[in-house]
């Protein structure tokens, strides 16, 4: 993958001198007859995408677009980020969304309506162009591709967005039959063998107990294969090898490999840091093995960021999220002061989330009772209880209960 990666830098790199060239001096503009390569503003828009900087991204995209406008996976690049900006939005790109505790499975979130008929109307566009060139050449494996690059889109905000599963299973097998066409075409495809690698993976870890209605439908799928299917997308891909490696990390979580997972969100990290989420699920993979002393080491370090104003976290970084997570881990570890001091991040800054400032205020309720503290105690919870939050209202009456006893 590093190879890979350096490779990108580079084609990244190159692209901005072609643009600053192009921007300041006519020469140069005249000598390329006015044209820069459609591809120079596509690679930026993916270093702005991978940056959650989906703004940029939508700009540079949009350029590419127009320097190719039948170009549709060009055209998908720039629909996928409309999605992607949306769900950012929405929070659902977090690393605890891949939890199967997370209330993500259970809460429906509203996207914008505008936003997603612009989205389902530039995928029907996608398509339609598609199926007009294989009307053609059934055999244009960049038509193929795109297409099934649609399908893969549509599939991604149908799971997250709309939650309707089946049918989000029925467009990524869709998905994955067309880029499997692709493979068959032209083995050396590999951007082609992400969304097969991701389907296979899927599938093969459907639970024993519902297996047989996959079976039923049609669906095969095998988690080894996946994985590597994936592998080669990361390494060799043209476009996905970024996407790759992230999958292949929250997929080496779910299997307990996390030091894989750990090596691979490094890489990442590294390569795009003005994307602090990835820089932080380092740390939440640490705490998913129950290392929460290395895990408190990746959030003091990202808020040192976040206090230094480094590029990227003082806008991304949820601010009380993070000071609630570095709170209880040091509650965790025993180290109630320091505990108290990141608790206090949240209660004492009043644009906090109000949910975490009344959750902070019971965990420092709580140490203070530790500490036989009561009259601090009674006060936080007498806070907590003053909140429009039914739940930690309720922790909160009950302990005041318990204290005037």
């Amino acid at each position: 993958m590093v190879g890979t990666l350096r490779s990108w830098r580079r084609s990244i790199v190159g692209g901005g001198l072609v643009l600053l060239l192009a921007a300041v001096c006519p020469a140069v503009r005249a000598a390329a007859n006015q044209r820069i390569d459609p591809w120079v503003y596509a690679y930026a828009g993916f270093d702005h995408f991978y940056n959650l900087e989906y703004r940029e991204s939508i700009a540079d995209l949009k350029k590419a677009v127009e320097g190719e406008p039948d170009n549709p996976v060009l055209k998908n690049f720039l629909t996928n980020a409309y999605l992607f900006e949306e769900l950012y939005r929405l929070r659902q790109l977090e690393g605890n969304l891949y939890s199967s505790s997370n209330p993500f499975l259970k809460e429906k979130p509203k996207p914008d309506p505008e936003r997603m008929e612009l989205i389902r109307r530039r995928v029907a566009e996608v398509k339609e162009l598609c199926e007009a060139r294989l009307a053609k050449n059934p055999r244009d494996v960049d038509a193929l591709y795109a297409l099934g690059m649609t399908y893969g889109i549509e599939a991604n905000y149908t799971f997250t967005l709309d939650k309707k599963y089946l049918e989000a299973l029925r467009l990524g097998s869709k998905a994955n039959e067309l880029h499997e066409r692709v493979l068959k075409l032209d083995p050396t495809y590999h951007d082609a063998k992400l969304i097969p690698g991701v389907y296979q993976y899927a599938v093969g870890s459907i639970p024993r107990s519902v297996k047989w209605l996959a079976f039923l439908f049609g669906y095969r799928g095998s988690k080894t294969e996946g994985i590597k299917l994936l592998q080669e997308a990361m390494v060799n891909g043209q476009w996905v090898s970024s996407d790759a490696a992230i999958l292949l990390a929250v997929i080496y979580t779910r299997e307990n490999q996390h030091a894989y997972a750990r090596q691979l969100l490094h890489k990442v990290s590294d390569y795009f840091p003005r994307n602090p989420l990835l820089f932080m699920e380092i740390g939440r993979s640490f705490e998913r093995e129950g290392k929460h002393r290395e895990a408190l080491e990746i959030y003091l370090e990202a808020a040192r960021r976040l206090e230094a104003g480094a590029p990227g976290y003082e806008e991304k970084v949820p601010r009380e999220r993070l000071y609630y997570e570095i709170g209880s881990l040091h509650q965790r570890l025993g180290q109630f002061d320091r505990a108290l001091r990141a608790y206090g991040q949240v209660t004492e800054h009043t644009d906090s989330d109000g949910l975490l400032r009344a959750y902070s205020g019971l965990r420092r309720g709580e140490i203070y009772l530790a500490q036989r503290q009561r009259e601090l105690a009674r006060a936080e919870y007498e806070r907590v209880a003053a909140l429009p939050y039914e739940e930690p209202r309720r922790q909160a009456e009950e302990r005041l209960r318990r204290l005037n006893r």
